[in-house]
């Protein structure tokens, strides 16, 4: 990195960290008091009070339907943005002491032709489909969306920053539809516990409704929504007229019990098949109108889908998903967005023990509380506390595999500006019980403080910044081997950190700018971020990069019409550079993506990507080895999707890569198909098929650790992968559902042309290596195959209340190694003997 720019990252980072960028924090504070506004009217709706019970049965034959305002002002907003809707929508808005009912009819000339598809909950189809969003705090920044489809299945989300969505957020709610003459209906009945709002004499929501046309591929909107602006809650218009409303009391205890059946290899040979049975407890209490408790004890989640099986080659860990529903449900509060995602990572909770070293050992940690309290306040401030012990691990051999741990992650965000301006704070602190089998490992508490915040102006630029400390403290040995791990690599040749083995604590910080054009036609974004080699946030988060200084540039073209020939698309293009805090190159890329969805519903997208340019230095491809000239890597993909309408959609994805001066590259085809048999019944069937060949892939490194006698070795390595998933849902009524999962990997692996690393700068590739061997030691290939798959019924029994059935299967096997024959490796695969899991959970909801 030049010296000027250098410098100015450093200044950066020393004005953050030093000051908390109190600039940033005073303008928004300055600008909050005027308060601007975006000086549009808001549109509105009025809803009446019912004296009467409302029968919910999708007919608009109750008394309050036939004096309630209609309100049918609906436009597109997909395709075209504002344009006249196709068809005619109308909603009416009543409410008594307990419910909100909204009534919205549906008109279609052709109601035969509706495309009405059966699935589980929560499961979007490509069928008509109403959506009710309602802004209980009326803060322009948050929201629930309540949405069903012709048959009747129900989803529900949640709304947060104004543009993210939460699908894991559910709610006890109920919704009839008919389908007549005129097109479809939708009545909801939705609780005024399940909504959040300050209470009043007189109540004014944020509200809007959406509907999806599925046949013509259009969505229209009440009040006129613009994707263009890249916003939603804040577009929402009003309901008014709800009076006499008081505080919804609200209390949900959900207490269930679940019985397994498990497979348990035995520490001699064979298998045990013992029954456990547990139980556990939900809770879900309002404290006063604006503040939530979850609380869960003991918690199960058998019936989430496994992870997908991956091959890590990688000096990283993978990074899954979370899928545990009382971790997904506003998680996104959690969450600060862009470049400072990954400071909490909610798998870290309940996380497969880090000594588990034999088959025999717990697979994960058990939780046996968790508590997440959350809240918005009067003026804009929000909330979250999240509080999770887990219980100590303790593998086959007696020993602790993961100790006893307490967690404690908190939230609060204050918004400006009706949300168009925002600061706010994470504290995460984390403490282990360690003892002397843990205690040289493992991380004795580790802490972090985050500030962050944001900027909107001139309705169409937001400026974001935030900076952040984190301690780590153990032992010796301990903190010595986190400076020795991938992440920070202090023992590497050449480097400019220090490896010290007396120290007990790492402290490091992160800092980061951004600016960006977020709506209209033109997009574009600046990022630049530093963060200190002594930064530490794994213990709760997920963050590889750090003594790491990034700038990154992006520009967009966007559509914001259709044309005859396509509904909409977008061009990308970007480039990012990385240094170390030294000043070293460690990445340079460019970026040219386009997409465009065409007249037809058919999209396809290209994507290329140029990696390693200039005098870039790879940091860890030596796995702790000195930094390595790596050379420049092109990747091309294409895609391509049928129509989501038709009963079979088909995909395909192509991709070819090529580096290393020819000696390093790959390709890829992946098919896959959706299919639909009858309304009921959903199909989806992944394949991918890979070759590929890496010239410098890590094998080993050999000598004594900081001497100049140690061997830091390379080979070829030619890989054969095959990846199939397969899905099936069966949907017998909205209340009743069964899916089917499965997953079947193969991936292969030969080394070849060993060498090690002697010249690691050198501008000329064959001068970077030399020719290793050694004695009594040759190249091993590998054959990792994995089959993951489970059946899963679910039943909801009454309103709120559920039973699980679930089957998981688990199989794994590494037999030929180094060569790959489908046929073969399947057969040997499944001639393994499976891990079977049958449990039972039944859940009831109970509310005063």
């Amino acid at each position: 990195m030049p010296a000027p720019v250098l410098d100015a990252f450093r200044h950066f980072r020393s004005l953050a960290f030093a000051l908390g960028l109190p600039l940033f924090v005073s303008s928004i504070a300055a600008q909050s008091v005027a308060g601007s506004s975006v000086g549009e009217s808001i549109s509105a709706a009025r809803a009446v009070r019912t004296t009467t019970a409302i029968q919910l049965d999708g007919r608009d034959a109750d008394a309050v339907w036939r004096t309630a305002p209609i309100t049918d002002d609906f436009h597109q907003f997909a395709p075209a943005e504002a344009a006249p809707a196709r068809f005619r929508t109308a909603f009416q808005v009543a409410y008594d002491d307990r419910m909100l009912y909204v009534f919205v009819r549906m008109y279609d000339p052709h109601p035969d032709s509706l495309v009405a598809l059966l699935s589980r909950r929560d499961v979007r189809t490509p069928s008509e489909w109403i959506k009710v969003v309602i802004d209980g705090y009326h803060d322009r920044r948050s929201g629930m969306q309540f949405m069903v489809n012709p048959v009747g299945v129900k989803r529900d989300a949640a709304i947060y920053s104004d543009v993210v969505e939460d699908g894991a957020w559910d709610a006890v709610w109920d919704a009839a539809v008919q389908i007549d003459s005129l097109g479809w209906t939708a009545e909801y009945a939705i609780p005024f516990s399940q909504l959040r709002f300050n209470p009043a004499e007189e109540l004014t929501f944020g509200f809007g409704l959406w509907r999806d046309d599925a046949r013509h591929g259009e969505r229209d909107s009440w009040p006129v929504y613009r994707p263009s602006r890249q916003t939603f809650a804040s577009q929402l218009g009003d309901i008014v007229g709800i009076r006499g409303i008081g505080a919804a009391r609200r209390l949900e205890v959900m207490p269930y019990g679940v019985t397994k059946n498990v497979t348990q290899p035995l520490v001699g040979g064979g298998w045990a098949h013992p029954q456990q049975q547990a139980v556990g407890l939900d809770l879900k209490a309002g404290l006063g109108p604006a503040i939530t408790l979850d609380a869960t004890i003991n918690p199960d989640f058998g019936q989430v889908e496994a992870d997908p099986a991956v091959l890590n080659l990688s000096a990283f860990e993978v990074r899954f998903e979370e899928r545990r529903p009382f971790f997904q449900e506003g998680g996104n509060l959690f969450r600060c967005g862009g470049p400072c995602e990954g400071i909490f990572y909610s798998r870290r909770l309940g996380r497969a023990p880090q000594l588990r070293a034999t088959a025999t050992d717990p697979l994960a940690s058990t939780i046996d509380v968790a508590a997440k309290l959350t809240g918005r306040l009067e003026g804009g401030a929000q909330f979250g506390l999240v509080a999770v012990s887990s219980a100590r691990e303790v593998g086959a051999t007696g020993q602790t595999i993961e100790p006893r741990t307490r967690t404690l992650v908190g939230r609060f965000v204050q918004d400006f500006r009706q949300g168009r301006s925002q600061i706010g704070t994470m504290i995460t602190g984390l403490s282990r019980d360690l003892d002397a089998a843990t205690e040289p490992y493992l991380r004795r508490d580790a802490y972090t403080m985050l500030l962050q915040g944001y900027h909107r102006f001139a309705e169409r630029w937001e400026f974001q910044a935030y900076t952040g400390r984190s301690t780590a403290r153990g032992s010796e040995a301990a903190i010595a081997r986190t400076q020795l791990s991938s992440v920070h690599y202090h023992q590497r040749p050449g480097s400019d950190l220090a490896y010290d083995p007396t120290r007990t604590s790492l402290e490091g910080g992160v800092a980061s700018l951004q600016l960006r054009r977020y709506a209209g036609r033109v997009r574009w974004e600046t990022v630049t971020r530093y963060a200190m080699p002594g930064t530490e946030l794994n213990d709760l988060g997920y963050v590889v990069l750090i003594n790491d200084a990034m700038v990154k540039n992006t520009i967009s073209l966007v559509s914001v019409k259709p044309t005859s020939w396509y509904r909409r698309g977008n061009v990308v293009v970007g480039g990012e550079q990385h240094w170390t805090t030294g000043g070293l190159p460690s990445g340079m890329s460019t970026t040219v993506h386009g997409a465009a969805e065409l007249a037809n519903f058919w999209s396809s997208s290209f994507t290329w990507v140029a990696s390693n340019l200039g005098a870039s230095r790879c940091i860890t491809c030596a796995r702790g080895g000195p930094a390595l000239r790596v050379s420049p890597y092109h990747r091309v993909s294409v895609t391509i999707d049928g129509d989501i309408r038709k009963a079979l959609k088909p995909s395909l994805d192509f991709r070819l890569a090529t580096g290393d001066e020819g000696r390093s590259w790959a390709a890829q085809v992946a098919a896959g198909m959706i299919g639909r048999l009858g309304d009921r019944t959903s199909v989806e069937f992944d394949a991918s098929y890979e070759r590929r060949a890496d010239d410098t892939q890590y094998y080993a490194n050999y000598g004594a650790l900081f001497s100049d006698t140690t061997h830091y070795t390379v080979a070829n390595l030619g890989q054969t992968i095959l990846a199939v998933t397969a899905r099936a849902n069966v949907t017998l009524t909205p209340a009743l559902s069964l899916q089917l999962y499965a997953q079947p990997f193969i991936a292969s692996g030969d080394f070849r042309d060993w060498r090690e690393i002697v010249d690691p700068a050198a501008h000329a590739y064959a001068d970077r290596y030399a020719p290793f061997s050694r004695a009594g030691t040759s190249l091993r290939g590998f054959n990792a195959k994995q089959f993951n798959s489970n059946v899963v019924l679910r039943w909801e029994y009454r309103l709120g209340s559920t039973l699980f059935l679930v089957w998981q299967q688990g199989r794994g096997d590494g037999r030929n190694p180094g060569t790959f024959d489908a046929a073969r490796d399947l057969r040997s695969l499944f001639a393994t003997h499976p891990d079977n899991t049958l449990l039972v959970k039944v859940s009831y909801w109970m509310t005063p």
